[in-house]
Order: C-alpha cells, then sequence, then structure tokens
C-alpha cells in the first residue's frame, strides 16, 4: 500500500469475499478506474450491479463491502485527478509472490477495460492519439500468464516496469478521455 493510498488491497479482498462478490479487489479497482477514466465520475448503479446480481441493503457484508469501495472510488478520483500524479493501482504488495501479483495486474486490466466499457468507451468511438495503442497493450496485460516461481532480480524488476507503464498510462487515458478533470501536464 502507498503513503498515498488508505484503501487497503487486503481489507477489500476479504470484504468483497464475505459478500461473495463475484470480483476480486484487483478487479474492482480497475472497474472503478475505468468508469471515472470514460466517464468523469462512477455512477454507483452501474458499478453496484457489476458485484452483486441484487444488491440487498440488509445484507451486512455487502454493505461493508460497498462501504469500502466507496472509499476506494473517492481515493480513485482524487488520484486519477492530482496534479501530484497519486493514482496507485490497488493490488497486492511486495510479499505476495510476483505469480499472484502479476495474476492481480492482468485482473485491474480487465476491470478497467470493461469500466471503460461500461462508461461508454468503445472501439467504435474515435480515441485520441495514443489511447487505442495503449488499451490495445493493457488488453495484452489483461491476458498474463505468468509461470514463474521463482523469479530472478530481472523479472521482478521488469514486472515494476510494466506496473508503472500501466499506472502512467491510465493517467493518460484519464488525460486524454477527460481533460477538463485531469492535471495540467507538468512541463
Amino acid at each position: 500500500m502507498s503513503a498515498n493510498q488508505s484503501v487497503d488491497y487486503y481489507e477489500t479482498e476479504d470484504l468483497l469475499v464475505r459478500a461473495q462478490a463475484p470480483l476480486d479487489a484487483a478487479d474492482c479497482h480497475g472497474l472503478l478506474a475505468g468508469l471515472v477514466c470514460a466517464a468523469g465520475s462512477a455512477d454507483p448503479k452501474l458499478w453496484l450491479a457489476q458485484l452483486f446480481d441484487d444488491f440487498n441493503p440488509k445484507d451486512e457484508a455487502q454493505v461493508a463491502a460497498v462501504t469500502q469501495l466507496q472509499a476506494l472510488y473517492q481515493e480513485t478520483l482524487a488520484g486519477l485527478n492530482s496534479p501530484a500524479l497519486e493514482f496507485v493501482l490497488l493490488l497486492p504488495d511486495d510479499d505476495d509472490s510476483l505469480r499472484e501479483r502479476a495474476e492481480s495486474l492482468g485482473g485491474w486490466c480487465a476491470g478497467f477495460l470493461s469500466g471503460l466499457g461500461l462508461g461508454g468507451v468503445s472501439a467504435a468511438r474515435e480515441l485520441p492519439e495514443g489511447v487505442g495503442e495503449l488499451l490495445e497493450d493493457l488488453a495484452q496485460i489483461a491476458r498474463v500468464d505468468f509461470e514463474l516461481d521463482t523469479p530472478d532480480e530481472a523479472e521482478l524488476a521488469a514486472f515494476e516496469e510494466v506496473l508503472e507503464f500501466v499506472r502512467i498510462g491510465v493517467l493518460y487515458i484519464n488525460e486524454e478521455l477527460q481533460p477538463s478533470r485531469a492535471p495540467a501536464r507538468v512541463q
């Protein structure tokens, strides 16, 4: 967890499991980020429908999960629109295996692409220069199939580079799709 991130991956994952949500924490965060990039905000009705077939406000586990995701949404919105580029992907930390981290990053990217689609971004829509290529890269990362059980330093460094590529790519996509909300570019 980053110093700029108060919502914890593991707590969010636990709440989603208890609520029997079909998506994990990384997928949910990707979905929320995609919705924000596509539409400038995320209508709770859209993302709640992705998480629960039938949201029950009397189900304490579902309410706890939704409360956590609302906090994550606010953090995501602030991070994507921060002039300090504080956006952080909600993923397992460095103590987890590289395989688990890579699979979560793939799930995050899949959720992000779903969020963009739910928010109205389609392949047919004319996208700003560079965005289409970035979306293709994210789709490739979403299909990750990682086989390393004992990665070396170079493989760990390569993963960190991919992670940073995704983070900066998402900030760029947000800036291109929501130019009035995105932070000013640093010259």
